[in-house]
């Protein structure tokens, strides 16, 4: 599988951004490959197939859909017409403090981490079709990211961020137009066990616990005590522990800095990191970072 880097794809490493128009054309070999950043795809026309961690999803004019780091992926054109796409790709360090406000909002979690998430289950077949109009109106946001992406005029950078939050905000108001409640599976097992799957692709977000809830179709009280039930541990302390395992492999890999890779696990509190790390580790991420390279 062809992995492509940031590197090669994004400004730089002050700002991971980039927009892409891609012609996809009936002739073109299949190439199977994932990326290190997020990926909001447009389909401005044509007809296809969206090769999605070993599944075929059909797509054609109108389909806009989130691609996350590290999911194997590719397209294949159906028919004697090209598929017209629309990438914009950017790494979540570009929009921290948005996409933490954004979270606050139902149907943003849904559109951006847990449609991409359901995808993968052969029960769940929605996905974010636009309507000529919508799709309209995110395409003229594209082409006005892509003109300052590619015109690099004065403050074009704040000018990116600023449409990519108004193209998110909008995306999800057309998501929830139509998914109104996406939740998991109506067993309450089954539902913890999603969302169990869930949380550890996506720790690092902000969800809330009122969101989780409502995911699974649940009374907070309900939810409280049948997710202690299923795990043994809060929700709270069971993504706490998600976020310092996950925390490991950079400590012991990289020379990152502490506040970074705390940060890159959803822990933005230095010292609220560094206690959780101690009450799960039992030494410090220094100490830990030492001895595994002894």
């Amino acid at each position: 599988m062809i992995i492509y880097a940031k590197e090669h794809y994004l400004e730089s490493e002050a700002f991971p951004f980039a927009v892409l128009p891609f012609l996809t054309l009936p002739t073109r070999a299949l190439r199977p490959h994932s990326h290190d950043f997020i990926e909001l795809v447009y389909v401005a026309d044509g007809n296809g197939e969206h090769l999605y961690k070993g599944r075929s999803f059909p797509i054609s004019k109108g389909d806009f859909f989130v691609i996350p780091p590290g999911i194997e992926h590719d397209y294949r054109v159906i028919g004697d017409s090209p598929l017209d796409v629309y990438n914009v790709m950017f790494l979540p360090s570009l929009l921290i403090a948005e996409l933490k406000t954004l979270a606050s909002v139902n149907s943003f979690i849904d559109f951006f981490y847990l449609e991409p998430f359901l995808r993968q289950n052969v029960d769940f077949s929605s996905h974010l079709k636009l309507s000529p109009v919508e799709g309209y109106a995110v395409k003229q946001r594209i082409e006005r990211l892509h003109q300052e992406f590619t015109s690099k005029s004065l403050g074009y950078q704040i000018s990116i961020k600023a449409l990519l939050i108004e193209m998110l905000v909008y995306l999800s108001r057309c998501y929830e137009s139509r998914f109104i409640e996406p939740v998991f599976h109506s067993n309450e097992s089954k539902a913890i066990q999603q969302l169990c799957e869930f949380l550890a692709q996506n720790y690092e977000q902000p969800i809330s616990l009122d969101h989780v809830c409502r995911m699974c179709g649940m009374s907070q009280t309900t939810f409280t005590s049948k997710f202690k039930q299923e795990t043994g541990r809060t929700f709270t302390e069971y993504r706490n522990e998600l976020r310092i395992h996950a925390s490991l492999k950079p400590l012991r890999e990289t020379e990152d800095n502490i506040v970074a890779i705390s940060e890159n696990v959803g822990i933005h509190d230095l010292s609220h990191y560094h206690k959780l790390f101690k009450h799960y580790m039992k030494m410090t991420p220094r100490q830990y970072r030492m001895r595994c390279r002894e």
